[in-house]
């Protein structure tokens, strides 16, 4: 088990910007995709056996019927009361299943298709949280903007671990159209550090996240409510973050992360954006 909490991650799991109803919201949302996440990723379990309990998952959550998982009751409750489909949660589910089985990409869009069910359900989940009663005219504007920052957050993470996805879990992101491209191969994700061509692979990469950024930015602004808008302007600007510590930081040999000053900055930059 990951043992981790919403405080571990690299960004905000409704931080105190958000109103504490929906933070509420958002947490039942994390703690059920932590779960999930946790099953994929458990080296004790076996590949039928993760897909068993993720499917058994998947099966309460279509049904919505009342089990013995107090995650997915409270995210059932929480879906019904708010009129937010379930299917974000499902969509989490067709990833986790994917983890369990499957340990290579082969292109950037393989990767990005795996992103629309890792990550991109969590923001749209985060939308409709505000938008339920609301749908305006902006809103396929503003889904589009968090896909492209669920994606691009979800692939930064993919190189934060990348080291560490390939010792434990033999599971490599990087599509191995960017290995072939720089002569490489995933058994360079061993080393003790990057070599030349690793480090250019891995910069080649960031830079694609980073025009999935560009292209982001100014529709995020047209989120209509306030708070969301701040968060996910925080958000944004940790993403931009971790692009730079990534481009100037070997993953090889310490994992990437955001100081407590970088996370402050994020932040403040964040609630002062127009």
């Amino acid at each position: 088990m990951s043992g981790k909490s919403f405080t571990d991650e690299n960004f905000p799991v409704s931080s105190f910007i958000i109103e504490k109803k929906k933070r509420n919201i958002i947490r039942n949302f994390y703690f059920f995709a932590r779960t999930a996440d946790d099953v994929a990723d458990n080296n004790l379990l076996m590949r039928p056996e993760k897909e068993k309990i993720l499917k058994f998952f998947d099966n309460i959550l279509k049904k919505k019927t009342e089990s013995k998982i107090k995650v997915i009751n409270n995210l059932i409750k929480t879906c019904k009361e708010k009129n937010i489909p379930i299917d974000y949660a499902r969509s989490l589910l067709k990833a986790f299943i994917l983890d369990a089985k499957k340990k290579r990409y082969r292109n950037w869009n393989e990767l990005l298709e795996y992103c629309k069910y890792s990550a991109n359900p969590v923001g749209r989940f985060f939308i409709d949280i505000y938008y339920t009663d609301n749908k305006e005219k902006n809103l396929r504007n503003v889904y589009d903007a968090s896909d492209n920052l669920c994606s691009a957050l979800q692939i930064l993470n993919h190189l934060q671990d990348c080291k560490e996805d390939f010792l434990k879990l033999n599971r490599v992101y990087i599509p191995l159209s960017f290995f072939k491209t720089f002569s490489l191969s995933p058994s360079n994700l061993k080393l003790p550090e990057s070599d030349r061509d690793f480090w250019d692979m891995k910069n080649s990469l960031v830079f694609k996240v980073e025009e999935m950024l560009k292209g982001a930015k100014k529709n995020l602004k047209l989120i209509e409510f306030w708070r969301l808008r701040k968060e996910t302007l925080i958000i944004f600007h940790i993403a931009q973050k971790l692009c730079y510590l990534l481009k100037n930081k070997d993953p090889l040999k310490k994992k990437v992360k955001l100081s407590r000053i970088d996370l402050i900055f994020c932040f403040l930059k964040g609630i002062i954006e127009v």
